[in-house]
């Protein structure tokens, strides 16, 4: 299985925000037996993340995105993702009231425009976000595994460590990438 990340966000491309959730996903896929062949990162930008998509199709199984799942205008992650399988975003209640719980248990009113984090590509699974608003979402069409999951690395990592990666080890059996790191001092390349 080759597996392909996308990091979605202008403030990675920027420089503003390390992308830690790369590294950590290659090293849980890795431990999988999954070989990780592309990194990707793209800004917010509806016709970039489209063709970076497209090209992750072509030569991917397993592509999982991280960030652009929240409520502004700029998240568009699963709207592109969407768009490109030809799948229907569907209103799910249950996502819906789980985020009017994280705003009441915070003490404040869900503003309308989080709505939008309640729409999930039609066949989808949605994967429970207990660390924030934006729910994962996990695809299976035709022959490829698409994971959308959100950009904060404490909302991301515990989605992989409870949901992703027992999924992809029930679906996929794959075996397992050992390697050994050597450390040499003194001496040059």
């Amino acid at each position: 299985m080759d597996a392909e990340i996308i990091s979605v966000g202008t403030e990675l491309l920027l420089g503003q925000t390390t992308n830690t959730n790369a590294q950590y996903l290659s090293k849980e896929l890795s431990d999988l037996g999954i070989n990780v062949y592309f990194q990707t990162t793209v800004g917010d930008n509806e016709s970039r993340l489209k063709k970076i998509f497209i090209k992750a199709l072509d030569r991917s199984d397993i592509i999982i995105f991280t960030g652009g799942l929240g409520p502004t205008q700029d998240d568009i992650t699963k709207e592109v993702v969407a768009k490109v399988l030809g799948l229907e975003l569907i209103f799910n209640t249950d996502i819906l009231n789980s985020m009017d719980d994280v705003f009441r248990q915070k003490g404040l009113e869900m503003s309308k425009n989080n709505e939008k984090q309640a729409l999930i590509p039609k066949g989808a699974i949605y994967i429970e976000n207990n660390y924030g608003t934006a729910p994962g979402i996990y695809i299976q069409k035709d022959d490829k595994t698409i994971i959308l999951l959100p950009g904060p690395p404490k909302e991301m990592g515990p989605m992989v460590r409870e949901f992703v990666l027992p999924k992809l080890r029930e679906t996929f059996k794959c075996g397992i990438i050992k390697s050994k790191i050597l450390r040499f001092a003194g001496i040059g390349e």
